[in-house]
């Protein structure tokens, strides 16, 4: 098998619903240095694998029908049309962007917390100047032995407003989570401590604080190591307080982790149960906050 073939047959092979221009270099580079396919050498090799040659078989591609660029997003990124995964609207936006994650409210019905149907899909995504951070780590971890020179650029993508017909609400996070895999694809989440946790600290892209309660006290036993140890990585001293106050006064839960919260209550202030909901004169005397909600 020629060189040109057995590269269409790894893109198959790997049957993702769509590829980034850094990800089809890395994949020519891996078939370059194997220098085989499937146990047999190749023919007609070219003589390296660099930027000019990955831009000439994304070319050589894309007239071939085998890619055509994906209209959700705004440069970089191609379907691959034999592919016979189509790829969720969540599954194609954490492939374009390596550091995005499905969050909030989506993340909620991805569990079952929640028995609402968002219709948007919420996904967050570091800051950009912490993307950049992220991109050079990934970069060199995926090719350490490439020349800075002649490594493929990894595009921070642009999303549209709707991915696979979908509304997509896109946030930035200066704390992103660290999110995990889901099983059988290529999404990536928000961890179940984590979902609870952005509930107290976003409580509005998790269909408001009176929903937050509800799937707190409803749900909340079955994790609580897990939003304990969330919330006490958050940095988020208010997240803390709220968490306290309902995990020790409403479910009436102790715990060590908790108590040591009751640092972060401040007597004097205007902190809200409900940071969107008026200021109510009912108090907390523990965690000296506004019972609001």
């Amino acid at each position: 098998m020629n060189f040109n073939d057995a590269f269409k047959q790894a893109l198959f092979e790997r049957d993702l619903p769509i590829i980034t221009y850094y990800e089809l270099f890395l994949l020519g580079y891996e078939l370059f240095s194997k220098g085989s396919w499937k146990g047999d050498r190749l023919k007609y090799m070219p003589k390296a694998w660099d930027l000019t040659r990955t831009s000439r078989a994304l070319g050589r591609l894309k007239r071939t029908k085998v890619l055509t660029r994906d209209s959700d997003f705004r440069s970089n990124v191609w379907r691959v049309i034999e592919a016979t995964r189509a790829g969720s609207a969540e599954e194609v936006a954490c492939l374009a962007d390596p550091f995005a994650y499905v969050s909030h409210l989506s993340a909620m019905q991805r569990y079952n917390l929640t028995n609402r149907s968002p219709k948007a899909l919420h996904i967050t995504r570091p800051t950009h100047k912490l993307w950049t951070q992220l991109r050079d780590k990934k970069i060199q971890k995926d090719m350490p032995h490439i020349p800075t020179t002649e490594r493929p650029p990894l595009v921070r993508p642009g999303f549209n407003s709707t991915i696979r017909r979908r509304p997509v609400v896109l946030h930035e996070s200066s704390h992103p989570a660290m999110p995990i895999a889901i099983s059988g694809e290529q999404t990536r989440i928000t961890s179940i401590g984590r979902t609870f946790a952005d509930m107290l600290t976003e409580p509005e892209l998790c269909g408001g604080m009176r929903h937050v309660l509800e799937v707190w006290e409803r749900e909340v036993e079955a994790w609580i190591p897990e939003i304990v140890e969330a919330v006490d990585q958050l940095d988020s001293k208010i997240a803390k307080v709220r968490a306290g106050y309902i995990l020790s006064e409403v479910m009436d839960i102790s715990h060590p982790v908790i108590h040591n919260w009751e640092q972060y209550a401040q007597r004097g202030g205007s902190r809200k149960l409900d940071p969107e909901a008026d200021y109510a004169p009912v108090f907390s005397e523990k965690w000296m906050i506004s019972l609001n909600a």
